[in-house]
């Protein structure tokens, strides 16, 4: 936890000197010297390519832990998802999804949506099947595609992974009976 702790400070010290700037008081002299070099560890390593230091850096910034700058954010999280960071893909989903920073758009939010989970990012997985049971996109989402994500984690006791497949288990279950029942009346 200390070095999260730290790691955080060193972060807020690069987004203050690199920034924001507020009038042009200079946040990072509040910061001490000896956590500078770990902020300036994770920028050069994010700067140079490394994708979770990029995603790091996209999330500090959108969720407010440094000073909520969203064009950062949008900027970091671009150069991971072009590193293939299913993370990434997931915030800029949300970005478009809310309209923050990005203009508002739906087709954009699934796109990106789609690939931070075929990147393998837990909450898009999830996300996804919600969306297959609240009856969006069903049209271009593959319900076996959803059902083996979330059973690989419901496999691994996760909590929400089960409640999830139940849910879609008995949705299956109502569309069999439905299709059944449709048969039989028709043979009628």
């Amino acid at each position: 936890m200390r070095m999260f702790t730290k790691l955080f400070v060193v972060v807020l010290a690069l987004a203050a000197v690199g920034c924001c700037k507020n009038d042009g008081a200079d946040f990072a002299k509040d910061i001490p010297a000896d956590e500078r070099p770990a902020m300036q560890e994770i920028f050069d390593k994010a700067s140079s390519g490394d994708t979770n230091a990029q995603a790091y850096l996209g999330v500090l910034f959108y969720t407010g832990t440094i000073g909520r700058n969203h064009n950062a954010a949008y900027t970091w999280f671009k150069k991971a998802s072009d590193n293939g960071s299913g993370e990434a893909d997931y915030f800029i989903s949300e970005m478009y999804e809310n309209g923050i920073h990005l203009n508002q758009n739906s087709e954009e939010a699934f796109k990106y949506l789609r690939s931070s989970a075929e990147k393998g990012f837990t909450s898009a997985r999830f996300k996804l099947a919600e969306m297959f049971l609240n009856g969006e996109k069903t049209e271009v989402l593959n319900k076996e595609e959803l059902f083996g994500w979330v059973k690989a984690y419901a496999d691994q006791d996760n909590a929400k992974a089960k409640e999830l497949l139940a849910k879609l288990d008995s949705d299956s279950v109502k569309k069999d009976t439905s299709k059944s029942a449709k048969k039989k009346t028709s043979k009628k």
